[in-house]
């Protein structure tokens, strides 16, 4: 009996084992699928045109680390996709109040404590060299993913700018996961350090804006500053014949840059040439004038520097450098993204 016993237990062993066994089988969790890989060029370039797809409103911060100090504002920005944008400053107090306008390739700027308005148009080229080319930036950096993160309390992708040529990382993008559009940016200096930040601070994206906010009526008694910039010619030797003197531009550029444009225009009554480079992250002007006119460097205390028996003066605000100089009746002026080394390099294969 007692055989039987254990033989109906085994048998219910044996039973139970199988039950379990499929109950297993049935319900065990499939296995993960593996994340679909991101393509980081593909998001860069989505990331870059994000905003002529998407409105929204939010709070922005701007931190500048300049030689001595840092400067920070706070703007209250309001864009209606694709080409709409005003932003109010909030602080600092100087600012309060101030506000800009951008429709298409204008840009109106309201001063209402000084009763001024600055009307500045940039041709799509000018723009570019300002924002920089989506062909050179793919051209010069490699984008590297990073971790993600929260901006604005959404989540983000991080995103490295490396550059090809000489390995260090230019910049920093927090792209929202959803629209694509940049939260948050940081730019570096070649030895590392921050250069300059902007965050959003908070964000709601919307395109019922009312439209009348980016109205560009000028207030009655203000006073209008109208600064048109011509297109920028590719044709560099027409314009430097043009010139009325004769000029030359750079025989070196750091690797990666290449001509954006060029134009002679009057720059503070002097006709000068003005040549503009970049590399789609960073940009480099080169001004010349034969009237020996200093360059102005604002409230900014130059410092001076020697290259080729010239003695040069420069100020660097931030990620800008500003280097000017004299030589053989001319008078020239680099301003750029780039440290005090490099822009010595360009000025020293400047021969008129």
């Amino acid at each position: 009996m007692r055989r039987q016993n254990n033989r109906w237990a085994a048998a219910g062993a044996g039973a139970l084992t199988a039950v379990f066994a499929a109950v297993t089988i049935a319900t065990a969790a499939p296995s993960p699928s593996p994340a679909p890989k991101v393509d980081s060029d593909a998001l860069l370039r989505t990331a870059l045109d994000a905003t002529r797809r998407v409105s929204y409103v939010g709070q922005l911060q701007t931190t500048r680390w300049g030689a001595r100090a840092a400067s920070a504002t706070i703007q209250r920005v309001e864009h209606l996709a694709p080409s709409e944008t005003r932003r109010t400053f909030l602080a600092p107090e100087d600012l309060y109040g101030e506000y800009d306008i951008t429709s298409g390739a204008t840009t109106t700027k309201f001063d209402p404590r000084h009763s001024r308005a600055v009307v500045t148009e940039s041709p799509g080229n000018r723009r570019a060299a300002g924002t920089g080319s989506v062909a050179l930036l793919e051209q010069n950096y490699r984008p590297i993913l990073g971790p993600a993160e929260n901006v604005a309390g959404r989540p983000a992708t991080t995103m490295w700018l490396v550059n090809r040529y000489t390995g260090v990382r230019a910049m920093r993008l927090w792209i929202d996961n959803g629209t694509k559009v940049v939260l948050a940016k940081e730019a570096y200096h070649a030895d590392g350090s921050l250069a300059w930040r902007m965050r959003f601070d908070e964000i709601r994206f919307t395109a019922e804006i009312p439209h009348d906010i980016f109205s560009t009526s000028i207030p009655t008694g203000f006073h209008i500053e109208d600064r048109r910039f011509a297109d920028l010619s590719t044709d560099l030797q027409r314009i430097l014949d043009e010139a009325g003197f004769k000029s030359i531009g750079p025989r070196y550029l750091p690797d990666g840059f290449n001509l954006i444009g060029a134009d002679v225009s009057q720059v503070n009554g002097v006709r000068s040439v003005h040549i503009v480079y970049g590399d789609g992250v960073r940009t480099v002007s080169l001004f010349e004038n034969n009237a020996a006119a200093a360059a102005d460097f604002g409230t900014l205390k130059p410092s001076t520097v020697r290259f080729e028996g010239h003695d040069a003066s420069y100020v660097k605000d931030g990620p800008t450098t500003l280097l000017s100089w004299q030589e053989k009746g001319l008078a020239f002026a680099l301003v750029g993204d780039l440290d005090i080394k490099e822009m010595i390099q360009i000025a020293t294969s400047v021969v008129p």
